[in-house]
């Protein structure tokens, strides 16, 4: 029987191998259709090919997103380029600025300060 906490866990996959696993998984799902655009994927073909089967996150991974099922879906070449974020930065997307939340104080001591300030 394994040690309890033991760190060593050969069944897990990780990095790039679950990236290609999912992707994959993502393809069969899609019947090897992109994501975004609908043209059949090939992976015969160079890895810079404009039809080659990419894994491309829903929630990019600098917003927050996971390499988990949910968040891959399969996209050829030529549609995860063009959604890249440094690929296609223009100077009206500099300008947008992306909020988590409101700035209303969220304690209810803070609200009650507020209204006997």
């Amino acid at each position: 029987m394994p040690r309890r906490g033991h760190r060593h866990r050969p069944y897990r996959l990780s990095g790039g191998k679950l990236l290609h696993v999912l992707r994959d998984r993502a393809a069969q799902r899609q019947n090897m259709l992109c994501h975004w655009c609908g043209i059949e994927m090939r992976t015969d073909v160079e890895p810079n090919h404009p039809q080659f089967l990419t894994a491309e996150h829903l929630i990019p991974k600098h917003a927050g997103g996971k390499t988990r099922p949910g968040n891959i879906v399969a996209a050829c070449r030529k549609c995860n380029n063009e959604r890249h974020p440094e690929m296609n930065r223009s100077p009206q997307s500099a300008v947008v600025s992306y909020s988590c939340g409101d700035d209303r104080p969220h304690s209810p001591f803070a609200v009650l300060r507020k209204q006997n300030g």
